[in-house]
């Protein structure tokens, strides 16, 4: 599988870089957003006010996974904490 960034994910991965996101009708994005680390954060669900949710299901270093479920964080969360963040989709190859 290749990756191939899309016009559109980076433009979402850009609008909504430090403030809140209201996702149309309950439909997650299907971008995929890298960090600065390398770490692959994906849409986890909403916030009661619209707001994406992220989690970093699979991080690079095991010491940063923890035990049980990975945490949701915002999507302004983690790219204050991990920024910049890179919108990325994957293309079968």
């Amino acid at each position: 599988m290749s990756v191939a960034f899309s016009e559109s994910a980076a433009r979402f991965a850009r609008d909504t870089a430090g403030h809140g996101v209201t996702v149309d009708h309950g439909e997650l994005p299907q971008a995929e957003f890298v960090d600065r680390d390398g770490d692959v954060w994906v849409a986890a669900g909403l916030t009661r006010r619209g707001v994406l949710l992220l989690s970093c299901p699979n991080p690079q270093d095991p010491r940063d996974a923890g035990e049980g479920e990975s945490w949701a964080w915002t999507v302004r969360e983690v790219q204050s904490a991990f920024g910049p963040l890179m919108a990325r989709t994957a293309v079968a190859a």
